[in-house]
């Protein structure tokens, strides 16, 4: 429901959530393994994650996958916050596009 009020449940092909993954949230490094394995992927570079918390983004790049921070101010702070192992940070979702054009390839 959420990525269909975004307007950007077009772009999944299926949503794996923390039941899927043995009750492992995004804290740990092994719900991105388990994910990886629930959706057949192989290649860790086939992987993007967007978040925005620097704790979970952190957490997937020690497994490989390209991560984004989307939301620039912090939840509990109301500061910049920035991200070290994210790939690039964003302050809405609907950035990505402009961010990672070739994900949006099928569309055109």
């Amino acid at each position: 429901r959420c990525l269909q009020a975004l307007g950007i449940d077009d772009l999944f092909d299926g949503i794996i959530d923390v039941k899927d993954c043995n009750f492992e949230t995004k804290h740990s490094t092994s719900s991105f393994h388990i994910a990886m394995e629930k959706a057949g992927v192989v290649n860790v570079e086939e992987c993007i994650f967007l978040d925005d918390s620097l704790t979970n983004i952190l957490a997937a790049s020690q497994v490989g996958w390209r991560s984004v921070l989307v939301g620039t101010t912090g939840r509990d702070c109301d500061k910049k916050v920035t991200s070290e192992h994210a790939e690039v940070d964003i302050e809405r979702i609907h950035d990505i596009e402009q961010i990672l054009p070739e994900i949006f390839m099928h569309k055109y």
